[in-house]
């Protein structure tokens, strides 16, 4: 099974600042004929308050030419209260997700494996989506198969047992949560995107895997936090032994960085947002 992991491709019906960059993972993608696509997130520019976005991303999407799975970003259906209070995340941006690119958690199967996505913007918010999609996790996590997980926001930075990043990760509270429910099966994925690098991180058995944007990176607005900044997606070849990956990082793609029309495209952000 040959499955392609892209990542942030930031697709707006205004700002075409980065749309030379995805045209050309698309144009990559679609040659290499994959059984699989999954976006971790981001799909859209300002999704969250832009439905014409989303269904510009969704199109985008379509057009790749193979099935596809995604999972929303923050700029998809919105993030915690305290990150951004006029886009936080409520059920109104839920259902238009849900309505335009398809289902925010989901599971896929194939001889010996389970891949799950996950909805990572409804932890620590209090939405009743958050309870419902931790339970639905318990049953998803039921199986022998081996299982690789796809969100947007990764679990950590460095150490499953990290304090809080911020804007970067999955808090604390519902990331020991998921680890306890992720514990019960025979785990062996965690990719994710958000961070707009391409990293990976070896736990125990379980190989985390930050994915590269298709569209932007950020520059001093970012901290260090390892990887590498570029431009590109991943390809997994996975089979019943286990799986193998390589970065992506096509030539005519360079790093363009956010900072320069952060302010024009997302207005003023909290101090520790980028």
């Amino acid at each position: 099974m040959r499955i392609l992991q892209i990542s942030d491709t930031h697709i707006s019906a205004e700002h075409a600042d980065f749309s030379t960059n995805v045209e050309a993972i698309g144009e990559v993608v679609r040659a290499r004929n994959p059984d699989l696509i999954i976006n971790t997130g981001d799909l859209a520019m300002n999704g969250c308050i832009s439905p014409v976005d989303l269904e510009l991303a969704h199109n985008w999407q379509q057009s790749l030419g193979a099935p596809i799975f995604s999972v929303p970003g923050n700029h998809d259906v919105g993030d915690r209260p305290e990150i951004r209070a006029d886009q936080a995340l409520d059920s109104v941006r839920l259902d238009r997700f849900r309505q335009i690119a398809g289902s925010d958690r989901w599971t896929f199967d194939f001889p010996g494996w389970r891949l799950i996505g996950l909805n990572a913007m409804v932890f620590a918010t209090g939405h009743q989506d958050e309870d419902a999609q931790f339970a639905w996790l318990e049953a998803a996590v039921s199986t022998d198969a081996k299982v690789a997980v796809f969100m947007h926001k990764p679990l950590f930075i460095d150490e499953p047992d990290e304090g809080p990043r911020g804007y970067w990760t999955v808090t604390p509270e519902p990331r020991r949560k998921l680890l306890q429910i992720l514990g019960k099966c025979d785990l062996r994925l965690v990719a994710s995107g958000h961070l707009h690098i391409a990293r990976e991180l070896r736990h125990g058995n379980v190989t985390h895997i930050w994915g590269p944007a298709a569209s932007f990176v950020c520059g001093e607005i970012q901290e260090d936090l390892g990887g590498e900044r570029r431009i590109g997606f991943i390809d997994y070849t996975f089979d019943e032994s286990g799986f193998s990956h390589a970065f992506v990082f096509p030539e005519n793609t360079p790093a363009l960085p956010l900072d320069p029309v952060l302010d024009r495209i997302y207005g003023h952000q909290p101090d520790d947002i980028q």
